[in-house]
């Protein structure tokens, strides 16, 4: 290449740009994720606000919370199969062996510690679903998700200390919409 001024890069010119692809890679799987949860965050803060508010206004029916929570996996897997178009919607056996392992763990966990009282239970899901997002925002790098796993423990634990009253109302509200706020939150880049 005669006359050609393609100047070679030096060892720290490599090393910065390589930095930057990496960081921009990690921002985009971070904002792609951010993008995947949303809808699922905001469907589950509905459902949310519907069972607990629920239960608080009709503790006499009790199975607003599992009719509720099967809405809820019925919505996220259409959320997603609807997010996946581009790709063949496939079932896979993570996802149930998942849901049948969080069931093994919760059973056992109340067999051997069982709930003195429905607060308990009440607090107990929220404290897992908190725990869960903040290690994925941890895991994945996904900021958002962590804090919004942080605020849902926090509220929860307010919740379940100070206004035991009104714990229910007080999640359907703060937790509900923690997961709403948390979800419209991800929607923006």
């Amino acid at each position: 290449m005669a006359g050609s001024s393609i100047m070679p890069l030096s060892p720290n010119e490599a090393a910065d740009a390589l930095r930057d692809i990496s960081q921009t890679e990690s921002r985009s799987a971070a904002a792609y994720g951010n993008h995947m949860a949303s809808p699922h965050m905001i469907l589950w803060g509905l459902i949310w606000i519907g069972e607990y508010g629920g239960y608080y206004l009709y503790p006499q029916r009790p199975l607003i919370f599992p009719i509720l929570s099967l809405v809820g996996v019925v919505g996220s897997f259409v959320i997603g199969a609807r997010m996946q178009r581009s790709k063949p919607a496939r079932f896979s056996w993570r996802y149930f062996a998942t849901f049948v392992a969080f069931l093994a763990f919760v059973s056992a966990l109340f067999a051997i510690i069982p709930p003195t009282r429905s607060a308990q239970i009440g607090a107990f899901f929220p404290l897992l679903v908190a725990f869960a997002y903040t290690l994925m925002g941890i895991w994945r790098n996904m900021p958002r998700i962590g804090i919004v796993g942080i605020s849902i423990g926090v509220l929860t634990l307010i919740g379940y200390f100070y206004l035991q009253q009104y714990y229910l109302f007080w999640f359907a509200l703060v937790g509900g919409g923690a997961l709403i706020l948390g979800g419209l939150w991800l929607r923006r880049i």
